[in-house]
């Protein structure tokens, strides 16, 4: 079994017990011996110190073809909503077997996971000719994130979605663990024992935690003070579990919103605030790409991964590849058709660089 199934608790107890054993000090010698007379001797003949060579260059990447790439950070972005992980399958629910499957022909078709939130800043680091998908995880499900007993270690269900993408990223190192989990309380994976452990072990792996109220309230039935209090209590456990954690993105439980919704993007309440950087809908078509001068974080859509819907939207893409994000392998660089760079939002490119062929 791989060594990042199994759960060490005590690691963290282990690394501050270590800190402190580098320190030596020693001891006083009562038996010195008596110090020598000086015995003079001749000046010393300067002898010119030998020359350090300099470390080779590193060789330039090579160049990329963008057309033949056909580069196009214009591209729309597949934002991939999951809930239920397990053994059936239905419109909500995905067999490990087939989110597994799902991930593999992303892969293979040159797709790689990005987390929102570098989505959102427009962070895309991928190998050029790559495409990214960002993974959403709705409702904290016990098949997103499930611990089992093995020789009696507690260790990651290989089967459960977390399992599966960190055996992907062991399989192939382009592969990334990435993905927001959108869980509420109080019993957000439904081990009540390991709800700590769940938390701190997804940030550290490189995944996210986002905001679907702190009670899978539906927003469009309750008031805007009722709303803003269930977010900030979303926060606030958050915060006691991941301290300094910033919850910063929403996923819409039901994908109800009110019509009046400013307060979904920000609010305080008894002291504590939030601020959404992204409103995840439901529903049902590709992102538009983050430099897309249309761009609206605060209505993001989301294909629901079933049978039917995500491959619909892979053999769209297979079919007009024009329309799919296609990375220059440069996170510093926007590269677009020229036909398309009206389209860029040059406010959003935050000192990258635009480049069009």
């Amino acid at each position: 079994m791989r060594k990042w199934l199994v759960i060490i608790f005590c690691l963290i107890i282990l690394s501050a017990g270590l800190a402190g054993c580098n320190t030596y000090a020693e001891p006083e010698d009562s038996n010195k011996p008596e110090q020598p007379p000086e015995i003079s001797t001749p000046p010393a003949v300067p002898v010119d110190e030998p020359t350090i060579p300099l470390e080779p260059a590193k060789p330039e990447a090579p160049e990329i073809d963008l057309e033949e790439i056909r580069a196009n950070e214009l591209g729309k972005v597949m934002v991939l909503m999951y809930h239920e992980i397990g053994l059936k399958e239905d419109t909500w629910a995905r067999t490990a077997d087939n989110f597994r499957r799902d991930m593999e022909t992303l892969y293979h078709l040159g797709y790689r996971p990005v987390n929102l939130n570098n989505f959102l800043a427009g962070n895309i680091d991928i190998p050029a000719g790559t495409t990214p998908f960002i993974l959403t995880f709705d409702d904290g499900t016990a098949g997103q994130f499930r611990f089992i007993e093995e020789d009696g270690d507690m260790i990651v269900d290989p089967d459960s979605a977390v399992g599966i993408l960190l055996a992907m990223s062991e399989k192939y190192s382009d592969f990334e663990p990435a993905g927001t989990f959108y869980i509420y309380y109080p019993l957000p994976f439904r081990q009540k024992d390991y709800i700590y452990d769940k938390l701190q072990l997804l940030v550290n792996w490189g995944f996210e935690i986002g905001n679907h109220t702190h009670g899978h309230e539906n927003l469009a039935k309750i008031s805007p003070g009722e709303a803003v209090k269930t977010l900030v209590r979303h926060v606030r456990t958050t915060e006691s579990i991941l301290p300094g954690y910033q919850v910063n993105t929403l996923a819409l439980p039901y994908g109800a919103r009110p019509k009046e919704d400013n307060h979904l993007i920000y609010g305080e309440w008894e002291g504590t605030s939030y601020e959404n950087k992204a409103i995840l809908l439901v529903g049902a078509n590709p992102s538009l790409s983050p430099f897309d001068i249309r761009f609206n974080p605060f209505r993001l859509p989301r294909i629901r991964a079933d049978e039917t819907e995500l491959s619909r939207w892979l053999d769209y893409f297979k079919n007009n590849p024009d329309q799919q994000y296609i990375s220059d392998g440069d996170p510093d660089t926007i590269t677009v058709p020229e036909h398309i760079a009206g389209n860029v939002d040059s406010a959003g490119l935050s000192g990258r660089t635009l480049r069009t062929y």
